[in-house]
Order: C-alpha cells, then sequence, then structure tokens
C-alpha cells in the first residue's frame, strides 16, 4: 500500500495499515501570491510587505508597513487579486513538476483566511478594534476575501487537481480564542461555511488549519461539514477531542510540540517519548495523522523517525 492509500484510507476513516506520516507522505504548495515567500523582504497579492526570518525558517508581516489603520474606505484603499490574469497552467506546471502522485497526497496551505487577512491589513491591534468600531465594514472586507477565496478554490482544483485544501485562519494564542463564540459565530463561521462548501463542491477534502485555542469552535467545525483538523495544538484537550470527534474528522498534530518536541535541551529520549505518548492517545482507531509545525530540523528528523518506526506496527498491537 502506498503513502498515498494509506493516507487516504485516515482521511475516510478506514482503518490505515500504519499511522500517516504527514512530514513523509504529502506534497505540499503554499498558496501562489497570498503571502511572501522569498527571503529577504516582498510584497504579496494584495500589497502587504512580508520579512524572512531565518530562525522561523518563515516570513512574517513587516512591523510598521501596515496599509490601513481602519477600515473606513477601504474598498478604495485594497483591490482584491485578479485571478484571471495569470498563467495558471504555466505556474501549476513548475509548482507540481515534482510530485509524486502515485504515492503522496497533495495539498494546497490555502494562506491568510479572512482574519488573518484583515490582520495582515491593519495589524493585530486595529484589526481587533474594528470588530467593534466599523462591524459593517468588517463584515464587507470578509466577504470580498471569501469571495476571492472560492475563486481560488475553483483554480486549485482545475489546474493543481488537489486532494487538500488546508484553509488557514488562526483564531487564538495558547489559552484564549482572540474573540467570543458570539463574535466568531456573527463573522468568521458564515465565510468558513462558504469556504467550506466551495472545497467540497470542487471535490476536494477540507482541512481546518488554526493554530492557538480554538476549542470552542471545534463542536460547530464538525456539524459545518470539516473533513479535518491541523495542527491540532496540545492546548485544546486534544484527548477530549478525539473521544468526541475522532470517528467524524481527522486529526492531525496533538502533539506537545511547545513543552516537549522543542524545549530548549530536550532529549532525544524526551522526543521519541512524546511521539508515541501522542499517537497511543490520538492514533487508536484510524482517523489521525503525525505532522507538526517543528522549526529545528534536528528535532524534526527524530519526530519523523520515530513516527516511521513506532507507526509502522502500531495498528498491529494498539
Amino acid at each position: 500500500m502506498t503513502g498515498r492509500e494509506n493516507m487516504l484510507r485516515a482521511y475516510h476513516h478506514e482503518q490505515p495499515q500504519y499511522v500517516p506520516n504527514g512530514f513523509l507522505d504529502f506534497d505540499i504548495m503554499d498558496s501562489f501570491g497570498e503571502r511572501y515567500f522569498g527571503e529577504g523582504t516582498g510584497d504579496d497579492w494584495f500589497g502587504v510587505n512580508w520579512t524572512y526570518t531565518p530562525e522561523l525558517h518563515s516570513q512574517t508581516e513587516t512591523p510598521g508597513q501596515e496599509l490601513l489603520k481602519d477600515l473606513e474606505g477601504w474598498q478604495e484603499k485594497i483591490s482584491m487579486p485578479d485571478l484571471d490574469s495569470y498563467d495558471w497552467e504555466q505556474i501549476a506546471q513548475e509548482i507540481t513538476a515534482g510530485w509524486d502522485r502515485e504515492h503522496k497526497v497533495s495539498l494546497c496551505m490555502l494562506l491568510n483566511g479572512p482574519f488573518e487577512r484583515m490582520m495582515s491589513l491593519m495589524g493585530f491591534e486595529n484589526a481587533m478594534c474594528a470588530f467593534y468600531e466599523t462591524p459593517d465594514e468588517v463584515k464587507e472586507l470578509f466577504e470580498a476575501i471569501t469571495e476571492h477565496k472560492c475563486r481560488y478554490i475553483r483554480i486549485l482544483k482545475k489546474y493543481f487537481q488537489l486532494d487538500i485544501v488546508a484553509f488557514h485562519d488562526d483564531w487564538g494564542n495558547n489559552q484564549n480564542m482572540f474573540f467570543s463564540m458570539d463574535m466568531w459565530r456573527e463573522f468568521i463561521k458564515p465565510c468558513i461555511q462558504r469556504v467550506i462548501d466551495a472545497v467540497h463542491e470542487e471535490g476536494m477534502i477540507f482541512e481546518m488549519h488554526s493554530c492557538g485555542y480554538i476549542k470552542p469552535t471545534i463542536p460547530e467545525l464538525v456539524e459545518m461539514g470539516i473533513d479535518s483538523i491541523q495542527p491540532l495544538q496540545y492546548c485544546n484537550q486534544v484527548e477530549e477531542i478525539k473521544e468526541r470527534f475522532g470517528d467524524q474528522i481527522l486529526l492531525s498534530g496533538g502533539f506537545r510540540t511547545q513543552d516537549v518536541l522543542e524545549k530548549p535541551g530536550a532529549s532525544e529520549a524526551e522526543i521519541r517519548g512524546e511521539v508515541r505518548r501522542t499517537l497511543n492517545k490520538l492514533a487508536k482507531d484510524g482517523g489521525y495523522c503525525a505532522l507538526a509545525p517543528i522549526i529545528d530540523d534536528k528535532v524534526r528528523e527524530i519526530v519523523i523517525d520515530e513516527v516511521s518506526k513506532y507507526g509502522k506496527e502500531f495498528y498491529h498491537y494498539a
């Protein structure tokens, strides 16, 4: 059985032969244009400036370069990307040239959902204030962003022939959500529902990527029809989520990344022990994929190795 076949079994709630290894069994692309991906600094489709930080192996919005202070008249300052202006056949050919369609699952990290995009345009503090100061404009912006995302999803299917869309929108820190559930239901939930439906209409799997504490949203996300959630961070009481929803959605992650895997001075034995602990708790009966956002390359290598070794025979004795 190929890694692709095994992974899709887990997503479809069929018993996999071994624990799917998300570090090895995906061909992953970041959404072209939604973020600057080079070194140094550069702009994305919306004109947001990003700076590459080598220590993070990633880009973040450049401080002090926000395009908006508030949302008054945002339509005159911000334009949605012209998706028809790109040669998508050529772009897809270049990005997917090295993909292994036979053995791996293809996944797009569709970055900067409605809240993340608003935050990138005006900074976190101003974005939070906008919910209270200009709620109608927030909804208008979110509707425009969601329409853009749905058009992009149709392009991703047509030209890239993806299996999974992992839709990014972060809603919390390690302890709390950034906003109340009432606000989430009013402003964000309708947008996410539209995106879920758009992904499913194109015959792809919808995976919700949302970092931080988002546990209050999960029952409603399940009702909305998500297929998976990642990276399921440990602060969300992951074992309870497995118990309640493990037969309905695939859980991806669940490691104690900050407390164990990337804790300064963590030993190899501690890292391998955390992998085994997580698989024992979350991989039982399937519906699980081992994956985590690990910055340290040495830690990543140990985790991949332990998932491969321990996960290989997991379903023979778990």
